[in-house]
C-alpha cells in the first residue's frame, strides 16, 4: 500500500518535490489502496445523496464542480457569503450504525471499527481572508438513534490568528463505561480530552491557493485501559499526537455497543466568513491502514535493488521525461487515460527515456512501469 503513496514527483531537471502549488498528485479512487473502507474523488456521476447519509448543499453553494479539484479534476466547491456560518457538509457512515437513517449508503455495514484513518485534500481560494473557518472534519461514534456521540475526534482551526489546524478529542462515554451523552453536541455531557494545535499555518494568507493533504488517525482504547490514539498529519508532517486517551473506558466490552461509524466533512465557521469566498475539497478517503499523502513507486521484484526514486517530469507539455534506475531497464512502460484505456505502450531500454505526448489531449493520465505496485497519475498541460 504505502509504496503507491510515497512516490515523489519531480519537475524536469530538478529534485523531487511534493505539494508545490500546481504540482500533480497520484491519487485516484479507481486505484484505491488496500485498507480502503470508502473513497470519493468526485470523478463519477453518482448523486451525492446516494453516497452519503446526509448531504447539505447549502442552497447550491456546496457542490461538485469541474476544475476545482486537484490537477483541475472534479472536486467540491464550498462558498460562504459574507457573514455566513454554514456552507454545507458531507456525512459518511460506515460499519455498524444505530438505525437505517444513519446507515443509509453506509460502507461495509454491520462491521465494527476500532481504528480508522481518514484523508481529505483542502484548498482555500487565492486571496483567502479570516484565518481558519473553524470546523473541518470529525470522526465519530454515533452511539444511538438520537446521534449521541460516544466519541468525537474533531479537526478544526486554532492557534495564532486561527491560521493552524488543531485536534479536539471528546467522548460521551463516562469513566464508568456508560453512555452519558443524550444527543448530538451534548456539550454538558461530553468529556473533553485536550486540544492540541498543529504547526503548519495552512490558513495564513501566504498559503491561500495551495493544496494541503490532511490525514487523521483514531484508535479506540482497549477496554479499561488508557491507550487510545488521536493524531493528524498535514502533507505527511505530523501535527499533533496523543496516545493515552480514555475514549470509551469499558464500553467496548459489550459487543452490542457501537464503535467508530462516521466521518463528517464540514464547512462550519462559528464566527461567520468576513467576506464572500470559497474553499475546495477533494480525495476523501476512510481506511483501516495509514494513508501517506506523497506518492512513491518501488519494484515488487527486488525492493533492495530498486530503492531509488523514479523521477517523472510533471506536468507534461510535449514530452514526458522518465528517469529510471539503471537496474530497472529494459522494462515495459504503459500509459492509460482515466477510463483505463491504453494510449501508449513501449519497452524502453535506456534509463532516461523521452516519450512524445504530442498526440494526447490535455488531461490526466496514468503511467504504469511493469513490475511496479501502482500506476502513477500525471498531467498533460500545454
Amino acid at each position: 500500500m504505502n509504496a503507491f503513496y510515497s512516490f515523489l514527483f519531480g519537475s524536469m531537471g530538478s529534485l523531487a518535490f511534493c505539494f508545490n502549488q500546481g504540482s500533480a498528485q497520484c491519487f485516484t479512487c479507481k486505484l484505491a489502496p488496500p485498507g480502503t473502507i470508502w473513497c470519493d474523488d468526485f470523478e463519477n456521476d453518482t448523486p451525492l445523496n446516494q453516497k452519503y447519509f446526509e448531504y447539505n448543499n447549502n442552497g447550491g453553494d456546496f457542490i461538485p464542480m469541474e476544475n476545482v479539484g486537484r490537477d483541475q479534476s472534479y472536486g467540491m466547491r464550498a462558498k460562504w457569503q459574507k457573514g455566513e456560518v454554514g456552507a454545507g457538509s458531507l456525512s459518511k457512515s460506515f460499519g455498524k450504525t444505530p438505525d437505517s437513517y444513519i446507515g443509509r449508503n453506509a460502507a461495509r455495514p454491520g462491521e465494527s471499527f476500532d481504528e480508522i484513518y481518514w484523508r481529505m485534500d483542502v484548498r482555500s481560494q487565492d486571496g483567502w481572508e479570516g484565518g481558519g473557518p473553524a470546523k473541518l472534519s470529525r470522526a465519530l461514534c454515533l452511539a444511538n438513534s438520537n446521534w449521541a456521540q460516544g466519541m468525537m475526534a474533531h479537526l478544526w482551526s486554532g492557534g495564532a490568528e486561527n491560521y493552524y489546524l488543531g485536534m479536539d478529542p471528546a467522548t460521551g462515554i463516562g469513566t464508568d463505561g456508560k453512555l452519558k451523552s443524550t444527543k448530538y453536541n451534548d456539550f454538558a455531557n461530553l468529556r473533553w480530552l485536550g486540544f492540541k494545535v498543529g504547526n503548519i499555518p495552512l490558513y495564513h494568507p501566504e498559503n491561500a491557493g495551495k493544496w494541503y493533504c490532511i490525514v487523521g488517525h483514531v484508535k479506540l482504547n482497549s477496554p479499561g485501559l488508557k491507550n487510545g490514539i488521536f493524531e493528524f498529519w498535514i502533507n505527511d508532517t505530523l501535527q499533533a499526537s496523543v496516545t493515552n486517551l480514555d475514549w470509551h473506558s469499558t464500553w467496548n466490552q459489550d459487543p452490542d455497543n457501537l464503535h467508530i461509524n462516521a466521518v463528517f466533512f464540514e464547512n462550519y465557521w462559528n464566527a461567520g466568513s468576513p467576506v464572500e469566498q470559497e474553499r475546495y475539497f477533494d480525495n476523501l478517503l476512510i481506511s483501516t491502514e495509514k494513508i501517506p499523502c506523497a506518492c512513491n513507486v518501488t519494484s515488487t521484484k527486488n525492493p533492495e535493488e530498486h530503492k531509488a526514486n523514479i523521477l517523472l517530469s510533471n506536468p507534461v507539455a510535449d514530452h514526458l521525461q522518465l528517469n529510471l534506475p539503471r537496474q530497472m531497464v529494459p522494462v515495459e512502460v504503459s500509459i492509460f487515460d482515466l477510463m483505463l484505456r491504453p494510449v501508449f505502450r513501449k519497452e524502453i531500454h535506456v534509463a532516461n527515456e523521452r516519450i512524445g505526448m504530442h498526440d494526447l489531449p490535455n488531461g490526466m493520465y496514468l503511467l504504469y512501469v511493469k513490475g511496479q505496485i501502482r500506476p502513477v497519475r500525471f498531467l498533460v498541460k500545454r
